[in-house]
């Protein structure tokens, strides 16, 4: 496995935590249907001048086009539209602790597809960093009052949409590149965040917000949208779904790093650092078990890369 893939999955996930402490500060002054909007029209406008820049290449096959659209309503609008609105229904230590549900379904969708083998390692290395996760947000903090079931299974079928945008991203990869993918994903999803733009739009008042804020809200769009979906999409071009998916657990334990760091009443508990070695522990395992099936089989150059 290269080790450039995983640097650019710790990239990916350092990118995702860092827009969770961006969004606090933006949040308050832009509507949250407006600000997905922004970040999903700024970024596939951003890749499509890319890939006009460099001549293409333009995807023409309708199957690869409906393909394409899938992937764009699956990981980008379904995901972020479901786990947007079901923060309005649900505490924000739930949506956390369900995030974690990714590379499970990832994992278990790559078996009963058969896409990839499962090992005791895979299976059990998920299992401990999901543990760890748990341990580090807290059981005790979660809700699991009536009215927040709504928004748990809200955000449960927007984990479900992300684990299976990974799995049938996969095919697509091997014979378009990861720029051209993710240029035609990002535009396609435009089609599914629009409706929330306009929505909020009447609740955002740009007089009244400060020039910082926009700044913060650029940052939103090129860092934690733009470069991490391209990066994202790279890895994933020349590793498995599972091992994408898994390096999710990171961002949890980023944020448990950083917090002390810049917010006032933070600080590094040793339930974080015995939660961190857990996470880290299944995602070795995870890279291990994958190592072990790249020698496995046979190793085939990506096209146009």
């Amino acid at each position: 496995m290269q080790i450039a893939v995983h640097i650019a999955l710790i990239v990916v996930q350092l990118l995702f935590a860092g827009l969770a402490m961006a969004g606090r500060y933006v949040l308050p002054h832009v509507p949250a249907g407006v600000l997905v909007t922004f970040r999903v029209v700024g970024a596939a406008a951003a890749l499509l001048l890319i890939n006009a820049a460099r001549g293409g290449p333009w995807v023409r096959n309708r199957r690869d086009l409906a393909w394409l659209f899938a992937l764009g309503m699956l990981g980008i609008a379904a995901n972020q539209s479901l786990y947007l609105f079901g923060l309005r229904w649900t505490t924000a230590i739930n949506a956390t602790i369900l995030v974690a549900t990714t590379p499970v379904f990832a994992v278990l969708g790559s078996v009963l597809l058969r896409r990839e083998p499962p090992s005791f390692a895979k299976l059990g290395g998920v299992a401990l960093a999901a543990v760890g996760t748990v341990h580090l947000i807290g059981l005790d903090r979660i809700s699991l009052a009536p009215d927040v079931a709504l928004g748990n299974a809200m955000i449960v079928v927007a984990m479900l949409c992300y684990a299976a945008y990974f799995l049938l991203a996969k095919p697509l990869l091997t014979r378009l590149d990861s720029l051209t993918v993710s240029t035609y994903v990002m535009s396609f999803a435009v089609v599914g965040v629009l409706p929330l733009g306009i929505l909020d739009a009447p609740n955002l008042h740009p007089s009244a917000i400060a020039p910082t804020v926009w700044w913060w809200v650029a940052f939103i769009v090129v860092f934690p949208t733009l470069v991490a979906y391209v990066v994202n999409i790279w890895a994933l071009r020349r590793a498995s779904s599972n091992l994408v998916a898994v390096y999710i657990y990171l961002q949890p334990l980023v944020t448990a790093a950083v917090a002390p760091r810049i917010l006032r009443g933070e600080a590094l508990t040793s339930r974080a650092v015995l939660s961190g070695l857990a996470i880290l522990a299944g995602l070795l395992a995870v890279v291990w078990a994958e190592r072990g099936t790249e020698r496995a089989t046979s190793v085939v150059a990506l096209p146009g890369e």
